[in-house]
C-alpha cells in the first residue's frame, strides 16, 4: 500500500575535474510505501451453514454459480427430524381426542357429573318431600335432617364433578392445541433441511460433497458478491499513523503480480496483535 507526497530533493552536480559543485533543488513526488498482508473476501460475504445436522443429500448449485435471495442451495436428510415429526403427530392425535367432547376422558367425567346430577336432583325432591312431610307431622325430624344431609352431600359431589369436568376440558384443550404448535414446529424444522440462499452473490465455495454428515458448526456454502471486494490488512503500529479513513490506496496480490488494485479505506479497527 503507497501513499504520496510532494518534498524537494536536493540533487548534487560533481563537475569532473572541477572543486566547483552546483546545487539544484528538484520538485518531485515521494512514494512511501506501507507494508501490510492480509486478506481478501467477497462484499457481502455469507457463510451458509445448517440449523440442525443431518446428511447432504442433493447440492443444487455449482462453485462459480450466480444466486438469487431465497433459491435453494442443498437439501440435507436428517433420520431424526422425521421421527420428530412423527412423534409430534401421534401427541397431537392423542391429546386432540382427549379434548373431544366424545373421547374417553371427556366422557367418563361426562357421565360421572350425570349420574351424580340425577342423584342431586332426586335427593333434592326428596328433601323437599320430606320438609312438607314434616310440616305436616307426618315424619320425625330425624327423618327429615337424614333427607337434608343427602341432598346437601349430592348437591356438593355433583358441583365438585361439574367443576372437575370444566377444568380438564380446558387443560385437554389446552394441551392439544400446545401439541399442534409443537407438530408445526417440527414440520417447519424439515424445511430448513432445504437451504436457501439468504443474499444475491456468487458462489464462491462448496465445502461438503453429496453424502457428507454435517452439523450447525460447520461451513457448508460461502456466497459473496461477484463484483465488489472487500480487503482486511494488519498494518505495523509504526506505520497506522499513515492510514485515514477515506484514504485512496494502491495496493498488490499475488495472484495478480505487477497489477496494482485501488481501494479506499472504509474502516481502522482498533484491534492489536
Amino acid at each position: 500500500m503507497k501513499t504520496v507526497a510532494s518534498v524537494f530533493a536536493i540533487i548534487l552536480l560533481a563537475s569532473c575535474g572541477s572543486n566547483n559543485s552546483v546545487v539544484h533543488p528538484v520538485k518531485q513526488d515521494l512514494t512511501q510505501a506501507v507494508y501490510a498482508s492480509g486478506k481478501i473476501f467477497p462484499k457481502n460475504d455469507y457463510k451458509v451453514s445448517a440449523r440442525l445436522p443431518g446428511y447432504v443429500e442433493e447440492i443444487f448449485v455449482l462453485i462459480g454459480d450466480s444466486v438469487k435471495t431465497g433459491q435453494p442451495l442443498l437439501r440435507i436428510r436428517s433420520e431424526i427430524s422425521n421421527i420428530n415429526v412423527e412423534a409430534a403427530k401421534n401427541q397431537y392425535s392423542l391429546a386432540s381426542r382427549n379434548a373431544s367432547e366424545s373421547g374417553p376422558i371427556l366422557s367418563g367425567l361426562k357421565q360421572e357429573m350425570l349420574a351424580a346430577e340425577s342423584k342431586y336432583i332426586l335427593d333434592s325432591t326428596n328433601w323437599k318431600r320430606y320438609d312438607n312431610l314434616l310440616q305436616q307431622k307426618s315424619v320425625s325430624q330425624l327423618q327429615y335432617d337424614q333427607s337434608k344431609v343427602l341432598f346437601e352431600s349430592s348437591r356438593a359431589a355433583f358441583h365438585k364433578l361439574q367443576l372437575n369436568y370444566i377444568s380438564s376440558r380446558d387443560r385437554l384443550r389446552t394441551e392439544s392445541e400446545n401439541a399442534k404448535l409443537q407438530l408445526d414446529a417440527q414440520t417447519s424444522n424439515q424445511g430448513d433441511y432445504t437451504i436457501i440462499a439468504a443474499v444475491d452473490g456468487k458462489v464462491y465455495d462448496i465445502v461438503p460433497k453429496i453424502g457428507d454428515l454435517v452439523n450447525s458448526q460447520m461451513v457448508l456454502i460461502e456466497i459473496g458478491s461477484a463484483s465488489e471486494f472487500e480487503v482486511e490488512l494488519s498494518i505495523d503500529e509504526t506505520d497506522i499513523s499513515l492510514v485515514k479513513i477515506g484514504q485512496s490506496i494502491i495496493y498488490e496480490i499475488d495472484a495478480y503480480k505487477d497489477i496494482p488494485l485501488t481501494g479506499t479505506v472504509q474502516q481502522i479497527y482498533p484491534r492489536i496483535n
